[in-house]
C-alpha cells in the first residue's frame, strides 16, 4: 500500500477572514443538511481545506489544523463524512494518494499533476458532465466520476533537458 505521507505538495493559499467565515458558514448548512453534528474539529478542517486552492493530502490538512485540534482518525474520518454529502472531493495523485479539495461551488474543478514534481494545476475544461447527465436521465442517482489527469510540467522538462545535454567532463588519459 501506498503511504499518504509520499504527498507533501500543497498548494497553500491564503483568503481572507471573510471568505473563510462565508465558506464555514456555507459548509455548517450542508453538514446539517447532511444530518450530520457540526463539531470544532470538522470546522477546523473546513477552515483548513478553505486556505488551500487545491487539493491536498490528509497529513498536510491535520498538520495545518494541529494534533491539538483533532487526531488523525478523526481527520479521516470527517473527510469521509464530508465525501458522503459532497462537501469535499477525492482526488489522486498517480501513485494512488488520496488528496481532498472542499467543494463549496456547483461547479466541479479538476487538475493535471505533474508526476514528477507533484505540482498541480487547474483544467478548466472537461466536457464530462454531459455523461452524468444523460445516465441522470436513464434514472440512475448519486451519479459521480473521477477524473484525473497527470503529466510532466513543464518546469521538469526543461529541467530533465538541461540535464540530458549538459555537457560531458573529458576523461584524463592514464
Amino acid at each position: 500500500m501506498i503511504s499518504a505521507t509520499q504527498s507533501n505538495h500543497p498548494l497553500a493559499g491564503h483568503s481572507s477572514p471573510e471568505a473563510t467565515e462565508a465558506a464555514v458558514t456555507e459548509a455548517r448548512r450542508r453538514i446539517r443538511a447532511g444530518g450530520l453534528r457540526i463539531t470544532r474539529p470538522r470546522l477546523a478542517l473546513i477552515a483548513s481545506l478553505h486556505r488551500h486552492e487545491g487539493p491536498v493530502s490528509i497529513e498536510r490538512i491535520h498538520l495545518d489544523v494541529g494534533a491539538e485540534a483533532c487526531d488523525l482518525v478523526t481527520v479521516y474520518r470527517s473527510l469521509a463524512a464530508f465525501e458522503g454529502i459532497g462537501l469535499v472531493r477525492r482526488s489522486y495523485l498517480h501513485n494512488g494518494t488520496c488528496l481532498y479539495e472542499l467543494t463549496l461551488n456547483a461547479q466541479q474543478r479538476y487538475h493535471i499533476v505533474c508526476k514528477t514534481c507533484g505540482a498541480t494545476e487547474r483544467v478548466d475544461y472537461v466536457p464530462i458532465e454531459g455523461p452524468e447527465r444523460l445516465l441522470a436521465a436513464r434514472g440512475y442517482t448519486q451519479v459521480s466520476h473521477v477524473v484525473e489527469f497527470f503529466g510532466v510540467c513543464p518546469q521538469c522538462q526543461t529541467a530533465a533537458a538541461a540535464r540530458r545535454v549538459a555537457p560531458a567532463l573529458p576523461r584524463e588519459r592514464v
